[in-house]
C-alpha cells in the first residue's frame, strides 16, 4: 500500500506541525525579497535563497556543497523548522528557497525536473509549505481538465510531485511566500523515516491525497521544461 502511495503520489499533506508563521517573519520576508532575491522568469516569481550551493548560488550545482545562506540568518525560524522537522527524514537536504509570487500573478504551467529525469519516471517529490497565501491555488494540469487541491490547510506542510505539470494562481492581494525544498532530494533513495512519515500522513490526511493514476498527462509537454 505504502509503495503504491509513494510511487503514485501527486499531492499529500504531511503529518508535521504547521509552520509557526508570525507577522515578524512576514515582514522580514517582504524586506528580503526586495533586497536579496533572485528572479525566476520561467516560473514568474522570485526566490529567496535559504540553503543553496555555497550559500549564495540558487542554481542546483551538485559539485558545490550546499550551505545556509546569509538570508537564512535573518530567518532563524525557517532554519530551525527545517533542522527539526525536515532534515530527519531526508538522506540529504535539497536546495531550499522561499518562492515569492506577486499578488494577482501566476506561476505558469511547468515541470520541476529535467527532461532526462522525466523520461526515467523519477518520483521528483518536493517539500512545500505556504507561509502566506493559499495552498489550494496550486493545481495540476491534465489533457482536458485541471486537478485542484482538495483541502486548503494554511501553513500545513505538504509533498507534491514536480514530475507532473502544475500551475499556481495567486489570487490574493498579497505576495505569496512558499517555503520549498527540491533536488537533489527527490525521495528516490530509501529512507525508512520518510516512508513512516508518508504512512502517518495518508492516515491523517487521506482526503487530501491526489494520485497520478487519477490524472491524465497533457500530450504536449515540451514547453513545460526549463531550458
Amino acid at each position: 500500500m505504502l509503495d503504491n502511495i509513494k510511487e503514485k503520489l501527486a499531492f499529500l499533506y504531511l503529518d508535521l506541525p504547521p509552520f509557526p508563521v508570525t507577522s515578524s517573519l512576514i515582514q522580514r520576508l517582504e524586506t528580503i525579497v526586495k533586497e536579496s532575491s533572485f528572479d525566476d522568469q520561467f516560473r514568474n516569481c522570485r526566490h529567496i535563497p535559504i540553503y543553496v550551493s555555497a550559500g549564495k548560488d540558487i542554481r542546483n550545482n551538485n559539485l558545490i556543497e550546499k550551505q545556509w545562506s546569509k538570508e537564512s540568518e535573518q530567518l532563524p525560524e525557517i532554519k530551525n523548522y527545517i533542522e527539526t522537522y525536515v532534515k530527519p527524514w531526508t538522506n540529504e537536504l535539497g536546495r531550499i528557497v522561499v518562492i515569492c509570487t506577486k499578488a494577482g500573478e501566476s506561476n505558469p504551467t511547468h515541470i520541476d525536473c529535467s527532461r532526462k529525469n522525466f523520461d526515467k519516471q523519477m518520483l521528483e517529490h518536493k517539500f512545500r509549505v505556504v507561509l502566506r497565501g493559499q495552498t489550494d491555488n496550486l493545481y495540476f494540469n491534465g489533457q482536458n481538465t485541471n486537478y485542484h487541491i482538495k483541502e486548503n490547510l494554511i501553513n500545513q506542510p505538504f509533498v507534491m510531485s514536480g514530475y507532473w505539470p502544475h500551475s499556481m494562481s495567486n489570487n490574493n492581494s498579497d505576495m505569496k511566500f512558499t517555503l520549498a525544498m527540491g533536488a537533489p532530494w527527490t525521495a528516490e533513495d530509501h529512507n525508512a523515516k520518510y516512508d513512516q512519515l508518508l504512512d502517518n500522513s495518508i492516515k491523517k490526511y487521506k482526503n487530501s491525497y491526489i494520485s497520478k493514476l487519477d490524472m491524465t498527462m497533457p500530450e504536449d509537454i515540451e514547453s513545460y521544461f526549463s531550458k
